[in-house]
């Protein structure tokens, strides 16, 4: 048999894992002894034997006792690859992502190692990660990672101004849009917008554009932007937007965490907003759009996770190749979303 001018163990590896990935060793079996393989390649006893060792240490293979040879174990190794997910789980939708990633990866017979440091301790991580034999990093909720020498595909492809080379992400302008149409649609005109610094700044960009088609040109005043993320920051802005817009009709959001807040607070201010006021998020969170008569947007997180393993793969054979992946999302529960007529606008009005 001709082998290719490389090293001779590496020529009969390649050839040997090749057969078993294609199964034409069944499993159980007698695995050919190192005097036939010596033969069949044309090599001596004592590189076939290294060759075997080999295949034996990766986990095909299984030496036998007493005589019954070396079996086989497996047709693929585990784990066939090793990826590292970095991203902060503490977000309910970051963790679906990861499980989307683990699944995606665990059918492919790989490997998923959660990262989630302080991003204090970020660098050092990083810096650890050539010898834990990773092929390659899905990332979230860490922004841009400093320049490493691995693949990398992100799960949002912008993050406020900073936007990302390769990334898999649902696509939130058109979602974003869809939404501001659907409240249009029932009337509601009296909308202000919350939207935090670390969102994706084309969800508000999608909002803005279906507020200005639909003659609504002060949406940037009604935008109350939110930097600390906290209840009591909530229960300002909520003073602030009952002040300038006492009629107002529905709170959109660009994250389910940011109404699931401002649920709270008008809890607190015992306003009553339920059927009275819309509410629309991001996310469809468990725990907050089950339980809440909200709206909200299905990114499909386990999804995007799954995608970007997919995505990655193709980025670790060739890491020129460009990942840039929009993936749809659906509009959710938009019969929470109250109708508004003149009369009952004008009774909002009366309320507040």
């Amino acid at each position: 048999m001709n082998l290719p001018r490389i090293d001779k163990k590496t020529a009969i590896l390649q050839t040997l894992r090749g057969e078993l990935n294609a199964k034409k060793f069944p499993l159980n079996s007698r695995f050919p002894s190192e005097y036939l393989l010596a033969e069949r390649f044309g090599v001596n006893k004592t590189t076939a034997n290294k060759a075997v060792a080999e295949l034996t240490s990766e986990g095909y293979l299984k030496r036998g006792r007493g005589g019954q040879g070396t079996i086989v174990v497996r047709h693929t190794v585990f784990p066939k690859k090793h990826i590292a997910f970095i991203g902060n789980i503490r977000y309910p939708f970051c963790a679906q992502e990861a499980y989307g990633v683990q699944a995606a990866a665990l059918e492919d017979n790989s490997l998923v190692s959660l990262i989630s440091p302080p991003l204090s301790d970020l660098n050092r991580f990083l810096n650890e990660l050539p010898g834990m034999k990773i092929d390659g990093i899905i990332c979230t909720s860490y922004g841009l990672l400093p320049k490493i020498d691995l693949p990398v595909v992100y799960l949002e492809n912008r993050v406020g101004e900073m936007a990302f080379p390769d990334f898999v992400a649902c696509d939130s302008y058109h979602s974003a849009f869809q939404m501001m149409q659907e409240l249009l649609k029932r009337g509601h005109r009296d909308i202000v917008l919350l939207f935090q610094m670390e969102n994706n700044p084309q969800r508000l960009q999608g909002y803005y554009d279906a507020m200005r088609e639909a003659g609504i040109s002060d949406y940037e005043k009604r935008t109350f932007r939110m930097f600390e993320y906290t209840i009591g920051e909530t229960n300002l802005l909520l003073n602030q937007i009952c002040r300038k817009y006492p009629g107002f009709t529905a709170v959109v959001s660009c994250s389910d965490d940011d109404i699931l807040r401002m649920i709270i607070s008008m809890r607190q201010q015992k306003i009553n907003w339920e059927g009275k006021i819309a509410m629309t998020g991001f996310g469809n969170l468990q725990g907050i759009s089950d339980v809440y008569p909200i709206a909200t947007v299905d990114q499909h997180p386990l999804r995007i996770g799954a995608e970007a393993y997919r995505l990655l793969l193709k980025k670790i054979a060739d890491p020129d190749t460009a990942i840039q992946e929009y993936l749809d999302t659906e509009l959710v529960n938009l019969q929470n979303i109250p109708v508004i007529s003149g009369s009952s606008r004008q009774k909002r009005q009366s309320e507040a």
